[in-house]
């Protein structure tokens, strides 16, 4: 029987999944790019289903194609049949939900099509992946450009208000692609440097991958001032520099040949770390008593300013000075999201503003709308099974990813933690970024399976 990646057509669909999936990647966070997304779902799909169709025409032919390798998909599925049902037996909001059922939801079904098929594409031809980043970072070249004009009408490096105007229109955008952006480099970079079967990549690509996070660290420092987007960025490098140092100290202490060519490049990261954790700390005072900020959000019941910071105020420290704001409204929307879920443990059924229409059965003057946690958004808006189903297709992708011998297994599981921590610390719970939680679930499941053998 012939490989797989011999058969013509598939590798004619393989190429235009791809270039469909970079694009989406392009434009998916981007401002008035509804109608092009549209498109591309729609196309992206059609061409999805014939590739997936043929894909599974030659693995029934193999003895070793067992279902469990599709658990993250499972769940996936899984997941949507419960938004359904919780539509149709437990919904509050029957209008609303059938409004996102029609559209969100619908985009969201194909989105996970297309990242399958993409899966199926890339696990074949593992170099193919670095197109997908290099849609990313196009968004992050538009961003900076738009940002370059801004700055020679104001003459300012850093406009606080900026990220309002940009391309992305907010900053949890910007932090989701970068954060995606960053994890895919470092499961690309540690897999090359480090493993036998991972692709090859010529000199300049290095040079592009560190250039190119540097500009979405920038991005998250002085263009859109985000303290979580770089913070997720700056756990993802730092998690790179502990894995690079301990896989070549393993080598080294085995084979008792130095390679300080590859210790070099474990500098780099640090460089970024250190630079650009300055650099913020310069513009940004919200780390000042951090800590203590979040531990008073925290006390949702004793200090209950969080419900209406305008009648009540912020609370103070205690050394007398007022919290900083985000720090303790995000801690405290976040318990007060997390005590929601408790009490109401199948959720509203609206993945905007759950919170909202739940809060007040139990703090009648809150007027927040969101938890800021895109875990908790989700919990709220379906419950606890839906949150369980979720997150487990995440994880079990990385879990998969683990045991498989596949060249992108780094890739998977820095990219599936880079989600869970993105989601974890931001509200990238609604529309489009729950399209691209789901369209990357499925591309991790199968991105982890092992090449076909020739």
């Amino acid at each position: 029987m012939k490989p797989i990646v011999s058969n013509r057509s598939f590798a004619i669909l393989s190429a235009l999944i791809v270039f469909i999936s970079t694009a989406l990647l392009a434009i998916w966070s981007l401002r008035n790019t509804i109608a092009l997304r549209n498109v591309l779902l729609v196309l992206g799909t059609l061409v999805a289903l014939f590739l997936i169709k043929q894909y599974l025409k030659q693995s029934q032919k193999t003895a070793s194609n067992s279902i469990w390798r599709y658990f993250p998909i499972i769940l996936s599925a899984c997941t949507l049949i419960w938004v359904g049902i919780h539509y149709l037996v437990f919904s509050q909001d029957s209008a609303l939900q059938l409004k996102d059922l029609t559209s969100t939801w619908v985009r969201v079904f194909m989105a996970s099509i297309i990242g399958a098929a993409t899966g199926l594409a890339i696990k074949e031809n593992p170099q193919r992946s670095q197109y997908l980043w290099f849609g990313i970072f196009c968004s992050f070249v538009y961003l900076l450009v738009h940002y370059l004009g801004a700055y020679s009408q104001s003459g300012k490096l850093f406009m606080p208000n900026y990220y309002f105007t940009s391309p992305f229109s907010n900053k949890i955008n910007t932090v989701l692609m970068g954060g995606l952006f960053i994890g895919a480099i470092c499961g690309s970079a540690a897999a090359a440097l480090t493993s036998q079967n991972s692709p090859l990549y010529p000199r300049m690509i290095y040079f592009y991958w560190a250039i190119a996070v540097a500009t979405i660290l920038y991005a998250f420092t002085m263009i859109i001032d985000t303290r979580n987007g770089l913070g997720v960025g700056l756990i993802l490098l730092s998690t790179w520099v502990l894995y690079m140092f301990f896989v070549m100290l393993g080598r080294q202490l085995f084979t008792r040949t130095p390679n300080w060519k590859r210790g070099i490049l474990i500098l780099l990261p640090i460089l970024f770390i250190f630079i650009f954790v300055q650099q913020h700390l310069s513009i940004n005072r919200g780390w000042n008593h951090f800590f203590e900020d979040i531990a008073i959000g925290f006390q949702i019941d004793e200090v209950p300013n969080w419900q209406n910071i305008q009648k009540f105020g912020y609370p103070k420290t205690s050394s007398g000075e007022q919290v900083y704001p985000n720090n303790y409204e995000r801690a405290a929307w976040a318990a007060a999201g997390a005590h929601t879920i408790y009490e109401n443990p199948l959720g509203y059924g609206l993945l905007e503003h759950s919170l909202g229409k739940m809060i007040q059965k139990s703090y009648p003057e809150a007027v927040i709308r969101s938890s800021h946690s895109a875990w908790i958004d989700f919990g709220l808006a379906f419950g606890i099974p839906g949150l369980v189903l979720i997150l487990g297709a995440l994880i079990s992708a990385m879990v998969l990813a683990m045991r498989s011998q596949s060249p992108n297994k780094l890739v998977v599981i820095w990219l599936a933690f880079s989600l869970l921590l993105t989601f974890t610390v931001a509200e990238v719970s609604s529309n489009h970024t729950i399209e691209i939680l789901f369209f990357c679930i499925a591309l991790l499941n199968t991105m982890a399976f092992e090449k076909r053998q020739s």
